[in-house]
């Protein structure tokens, strides 16, 4: 678990921070797209965080959570989808979400097999 913290805390580092903190504001960015802004909230050192992300009518948390394993870690994310349009969003988005949560895991698993935490 602590290495996966670790890659989440350099992923989230915003002006010169080293810890992730409940409140902490950032932006997330692909290369070519304008990307998102978001909110750190509800962070337990080790353990889990959520990203609050805002958007008209609709509120998107994002959990992560990481606990150790007799072989290693186990990472989970759940979304959840939240105001006057959640229902439509969450049918419209449900496996763009799954597709890029996907792909964001494997991009970590791959970083933290390549990189010394």
């Amino acid at each position: 678990p602590s290495r996966i913290w670790a890659s989440w805390q350099a992923a989230h580092a915003t002006a010169g921070q080293k810890d992730m903190n409940s409140g902490q504001k950032g932006v997330s960015k692909k290369e070519g797209l304008s990307g998102f802004k978001y909110q750190m909230q509800q962070v337990k050192e080790g353990e889990s965080f959520s990203i609050l992300w805002k958007t008209l009518f609709v509120r998107l948390v994002f959990t992560y959570t990481v606990k150790p394993i007799p072989k290693g870690s186990k990472v989970s994310c759940s979304v959840e989808i939240l105001g006057f349009f959640a229902w439509p969003v969450r049918w419209a988005l449900k496996n763009k979400i799954r597709k890029n949560l996907s792909q964001a895991l494997g991009a970590m698993v791959k970083q933290l097999e390549n990189k010394k935490y």
